[in-house]
């Protein structure tokens, strides 16, 4: 039993301080920016957001357009959707998604990637290890 408890602490001794408390505080999402155009509203920092979150583009823009029953394609980094949306509405349904979708229901980590298996959609968390099953965008 010794030989246990001293492999164990060795391997404590190895692992960072901070390696079992929560990443959400490194996991900042920036405020949604949007301008009204006419009939249109076009999400100016689109990019920065999906390149924090870790997820494609088209991913997050079928996500969003759907959950706001409109339209939307890109033009250059931003996201642009027929209609007139209040950056609070947008703001719910892209939390909507990070919840579903990026952070880990296990360990509430944001490590994660989306895996396809034939018609089955995973989400692997690279922190925890959990496989989640979960609905296609």
């Amino acid at each position: 039993m010794d030989d246990y408890d001293s492999l164990l602490d060795r391997a404590r001794s190895q692992i960072p301080e901070d390696a079992f408390k929560r990443s959400g505080e490194r996991f900042q999402v920036p405020s949604v920016q949007l301008m009204i155009q006419g009939t249109r509203t076009i999400w100016q920092n689109f990019q920065e957001i999906i390149t924090i979150l870790n997820r494609p583009g088209k991913e997050v823009l079928k996500f969003v357009a759907g959950q706001l029953a409109t339209g939307g394609t890109f033009e250059g980094n931003n996201a642009v959707f027929q209609g007139k949306f209040v950056t609070e509405n947008v703001i719910e349904v892209l939390n909507r998604y990070i919840s579903s979708y990026v952070i880990c229901p296990v360990c509430t980590r944001p490590d994660t990637s989306i895996l396809r298996e034939g018609t089955a959609y995973y989400m692997h968390c690279t922190a925890c290890g959990a496989r989640t099953s979960i609905r296609p965008v």
